[in-house]
């Protein structure tokens, strides 16, 4: 858990903290491993790149194609193998989208078209491009964009440039050989940037050993980066704030409270103090909640597993509200341009949306019985949403949301 302030949670006992380093390592720092997003799982048979009609298939047939005319969201070729796994897309416009994936993919749309952008290389020599898998992508602005794979592929690039697009790397502070996936970007602004993930050790400035799940950006005098680690002991699946002062973490704690695989903190202003005081509040369920997002500090969206879906409608909730979902497939991002337009898609296809009332189903047009899996969404505004996933990037433009297929 965060501690007040931000303050470095000091580590207990040293020698027991070393025991379970093994089970922490990175496959980072090998070109030939991936570290793929939790529960995502790269399908042979969900290559759907660039089935934007029927190609005259017989519409009976399960592999075929539908026609984009007859749903609301149509895939768009994205130059990616039909066998990547696309995790996560953010933008700053409808003519600047980002989206990363597995194998070190990242892919940028202008507007028109999906461009695979150069892959970011090591920290270590000899600079061999990353293969990871990249589970998270934010950015304030087009000329200050993020992503991350693991504690020590962590890139930030000034904007995309095409080819010339450069990637700074910006490792978090953790030993070598300790690294461990990042799981979730968010920020309120380019100074104000918060990367977290699965717990592990680093040293403080005093060489005590700490636990930490985060980590905040903090400006150097010679205008570069250093990270200030904050403690935990929880897998931090998702991170969204309506400010730099009020933040929301969704998480997974079963690693060290085996009952609690669902865990949620906030973060509001300390009480006479600077810094922020992180408060528990109790989601009500028993599976984990894998994202967050909120139109405003009273309108906050969690979702995560068995199609789970929680709410907060106030500043101060000490507990999220349960509502009904229209799914048991695991849901794994959510996203809306207002309060009356929310987007949360996960596990065979599966995108719901909230219109103010009530959560419904909608789908893409994607062969029947191979649907795959997404895992990322968002949108510049209500006709301009993406959705990314297993060998597929999905666009709505606006128009009916009716299930086209009937309920799922």
């Amino acid at each position: 858990m965060l501690s007040r302030g931000g303050t470095l949670l000091r580590a207990s006992l040293l020698g027991a903290l070393f025991l379970p380093v093994l089970a922490f390592a990175s496959c980072a720092d090998a070109a030939s491993d991936a570290i793929s997003p939790e529960d995502a799982s790269v399908r042979a048979d969900a290559g759907l790149d660039g089935a934007t009609d029927d190609g005259g298939c017989d519409a009976s047939d399960n592999g075929c194609a539908p026609s984009c005319a007859d749903f609301p969201w149509c895939p768009v070729p994205t130059n990616v193998s039909a066998f990547a796994a696309l995790t996560s897309v953010w933008g700053s416009s409808k003519t600047d989208v980002w989206a990363v994936g597995s194998n070190g993919t990242v892919v940028h749309w202008d507007g028109a078209t999906w461009t695979l952008a150069p892959t970011p290389t090591s920290f270590y020599p000899p600079k061999a491009p990353v293969k990871n898998t990249f589970n998270a992508i934010w950015g304030s602005g087009p000329n200050d964009v993020w992503i991350a794979s693991a504690t020590d592929a962590v890139f930030h690039a000034r904007g995309y440039a095409g080819a010339a697009t450069e990637w700074e790397n910006a490792r978090l502070p953790i030993e070598e050989g300790l690294d461990v996936p990042v799981f979730t970007i968010w920020g309120s602004s380019a100074a104000d940037v918060r990367l977290a993930g699965r717990a592990s050790f680093m040293f403080d400035e005093e060489g005590e050993i700490l636990t930490v799940n985060a980590f905040t950006k903090t400006s150097l005098d010679d205008g570069g980066v250093d990270w200030r680690g904050e403690p935990g002991t929880a897998s931090v699946l998702g991170i969204w704030g309506s400010a730099a002062n009020d933040v929301w973490l969704v998480a997974d704690n079963s690693a060290e409270v085996t009952w609690q695989r669902s865990m949620s903190l906030h973060a509001t202003p300390a009480a006479g103090e600077s810094g922020l005081a992180w408060t528990e509040v109790d989601t009500h369920s028993t599976v984990t909640l894998r994202a967050v997002w909120g139109s405003s500090k009273d309108d906050v969206w969690a979702v995560g597993d068995v199609g789970t879906i929680r709410h907060v409608t106030k500043a101060n909730a000490t507990d999220w509200e349960v509502v009904a979902s229209p799914t048991r497939e695991d849901l794994h991002a959510v996203w809306g341009s207002a309060a009356d337009d929310v987007w949360a898609v996960g596990d065979a296809g599966t995108i719901l949306h909230y219109d103010g009332r009530t959560w419904t189903t909608t789908r893409a047009a994607l062969p029947a019985g191979k649907e795959p899996a997404l895992y990322g969404v968002w949108g510049s505004a209500r006709d301009d949403v993406w959705i990314v996933g297993d060998g597929v990037a999905l666009h709505y433009t606006g128009g009916a949301l009716g299930d086209a297929g009937g309920s799922r």
